[in-house]
């Protein structure tokens, strides 16, 4: 950098002067700088809308799918009873009594001062399961304290079985339990120590079993599960039962019309929140001046064409009739300040009395919402997304040219320093001329007058 002497000799604020002379020199780049900054919150808020777009469009094509209007509801008219759907569940009803729940094997030993009766070889051995299904295991606690024998069944992952130290006035008890129900895999038996006669048994394993249609007294209408869950008796139904009934329990699925109403209003919602993105953006504001006089601001997005399109594009694929009907019918409507409103009174009402009609109605929405959101916010061929990467990369060119200035304007200031520097360097040696030239002539006046 150049060294400025600032005015020492001229009397002149050389550093004011310079600084003035770039600041109108950098006003090229100021307004470079301003541009890119401005296209950097533009891109800000394309990136937001697009976010926008994209959820908007993931709902859009859940709902024009037929599989996401296959859902159903079970009710019971026993509190005990819960009932699920799954895949593949149609309308249908069952009646039927809990005769017994599924349990697991309980049992609990004698009175113990430790563990050493129950072990063989140091070992605690048994097995779980029955028939083929069953498997063997072994612990070798650390020591022959109860404790340390329950922290070593406890251990086992895979066992299925929970120990218990249990302390009475009489002596320690040690209480297995199976952790799986059922009669084959809720079972298990001990091979260490005394084996099984050094247990009681508090509860056998077995079976869940219900009876279908109680009141015909038909054969064959006991179903077992070997949990309180059954999911083989109806297809895409899973009954799950929690005590034995006294009286018969009704269960009936039927569609789910609150889940079907909610993907309506979560498809109106999110377009919604596109058209007030779109909207708040592009909203214009009126303030004034010192003078009083009006300033117009418009949004960013105030003179944008794309986003202009995304609301005509989005507002005709939702409001253009299917099939000859409005939207109206299944309580879709566009409100005067420009947002959609969903009557899901109206849609049930709709959806009861022509579930597939109302159907196809939305699904026909969805993919027409579905098909403009992937024309904008598709990750490779989207307008908007390649919108973003247009003024990205005009970020970037506004960079280039800014770095170029810099390197101008630095030039500059050094010529500008060098110049005063120069001047002043002048205007010193013109003065000490003049000092030493009226030193001359002041000698020459003085022999003179002698």
């Amino acid at each position: 950098m150049s060294m400025s002497i600032g005015g020492i000799v001229s009397g002149l604020n050389t550093d004011e002067i310079i600084e003035s002379l770039m600041k109108i020199e950098s006003i090229p780049k100021n307004h470079i700088a301003t541009k890119k900054a401005s296209t950097e919150t533009f891109i800000s808020a394309l990136k937001a809308l697009n976010v926008k777009l994209g959820s908007m469009t993931e709902q859009a094509g859940k709902v024009a799918k037929g599989a996401s209007f296959d859902v159903w509801r079970g009710n019971s008219t026993d509190p005990s009873v819960t009932v699920t759907t799954a895949e593949g569940a149609t309308a249908s009803t069952l009646e039927f009594s809990v005769d017994k729940l599924a349990t697991g094997k309980s049992t609990l030993s004698g009175a113990l001062s430790d563990a050493g009766t129950l072990l063989t070889d140091g070992e605690f051995t048994f097995t779980t399961g029955t028939g083929g299904e069953m498997k063997s295991f072994a612990v070798t606690p650390e020591s022959e304290s109860l404790e340390d024998l329950a922290s070593s069944i406890n251990g086992l992952r895979d066992a299925g079985i929970k120990a218990t130290v249990i302390r009475t006035e009489v002596g320690q008890r040690l209480q297995l339990t199976s952790t799986t129900t059922g009669t084959n895999e809720g079972t298990f038996a001990i091979s260490s120590g005394s084996g099984e006669s050094g247990f009681q048994t508090m509860r056998q394993a077995a079976d869940a079993q219900i009876t279908l249609w109680p009141s015909l007294g038909l054969d064959g209408t006991q179903v077992t599960s070997a949990s309180n869950t059954f999911s083989n008796v109806v297809k895409g139904v899973n009954i799950t039962v929690s005590k034995v009934t006294d009286e018969a329990v009704a269960v009936d699925v039927n569609r789910d019309t609150a889940a079907v109403t909610k993907l309506g209003t979560d498809l109106v919602s999110q377009v919604n929140q596109v058209l007030s993105e779109i909207a708040s953006r592009s909203s214009v504001t009126t303030s004034t001046d010192k003078d009083g006089n009006p300033i117009t601001t418009g949004g960013i997005f105030t003179s944008d064409s794309t986003t202009r399109s995304i609301v005509t594009g989005l507002t005709e694929a939702v409001m253009h009739p299917v099939g000859g009907k409005s939207p109206a019918t299944i309580g879709i409507s566009l409100g005067n300040d420009g947002q959609l409103t969903f009557d899901a009174e109206k849609f049930a009402k709709a959806w009861e009395s022509d579930p597939a009609g109302t159907q196809a109605f939305l699904s026909e929405l969805g993919s027409r919402i579905e098909n403009v959101g992937n024309s904008y916010s598709d990750t490779y061929e989207g307008s908007l997304t390649l919108r973003v990467q247009s003024q990205q990369a005009l970020v970037t060119e506004y960079g280039k040219q800014i770095e170029q200035w810099d390197i101008r304007l630095e030039q500059r200031r050094a010529n500008l320093v060098a110049t005063y520097t120069a001047m002043e360097v002048a205007l010193s040696s013109l003065q000490n001329q003049g000092s030493s030239l009226s030193g001359a002539l002041l000698s020459l006046s003085g022999n003179s007058a002698k």
